[in-house]
């Protein structure tokens, strides 16, 4: 009888520990997906009116910082020059490199070149988007910010840069660069009318 409840007590205690280890990985993955993108914050109120550049190489961690990326591996430049200007401020965006994402036939890993330039106006005053004074390259910050986090803007620009269809390109006799076997289970299910 004393083995039995030991061994009950055992599985109590184990169960236990394996919810507390459990929840102290979840926090602690919270924490470091929160602090990772801390990196990407611009502090502007020190900076003088002009021109201030930042720079940022965006790579698996980066895009793993967000669930659903298509972007899996990748090593991008982004280069954030910054121009303050005395009521706003200019954001000029600009990223190089590649990423990996799927090929939208075989799934496999798909290597693709991005270059994206984009531009974000950063206006000062009463935070309301009814007044249709914003748009999709304006933001409006109230007078009391004095950071901007920069980290959706480089993810949504990566992104938006990538081609609608995916798929490996042809060799140079015409035949795809796609997985063969992908390719073959794919026929064995076409319906063709």
């Amino acid at each position: 009888m004393f083995l039995k409840n030991f061994f009950t007590q055992i599985k109590k205690i184990s169960f236990l520990y394996f919810v507390m280890v459990f929840f102290v990985l979840l926090r602690s993955e919270i924490l470091f997906k929160l602090e990772s993108k801390e990196l990407y914050t611009i502090s502007f109120k020190g900076l003088s009116v002009g021109s201030h550049l930042f720079e940022w190489t965006l790579d698996k961690l980066f895009f793993d910082m967000y669930e659903m990326s298509e972007i899996g591996d990748a090593s991008m430049k982004a280069q954030v020059r910054l121009v303050k200007h005395t009521h706003f401020l200019e954001l000029h965006f600009e990223i190089d490199g590649w990423a990996e994402a799927e090929c939208d036939r075989c799934l496999d890993p798909l290597k693709l070149d991005v270059s994206s330039k984009a531009k974000l106006f950063v206006k000062f005053g009463k935070q309301t988007d009814d007044d249709g004074s914003t748009g999709e390259d304006m933001i409006v910050l109230s007078y009391d910010e004095d950071r901007l986090n920069v980290a959706q803007y480089l993810y949504e620009y990566a992104h938006l840069n990538l081609p609608i269809r995916k798929v490996h390109a042809d060799d140079e006799n015409g035949q795809s660069l796609c997985n063969l076997e992908m390719i073959k289970k794919l026929e064995q299910f076409l319906v063709n009318n």
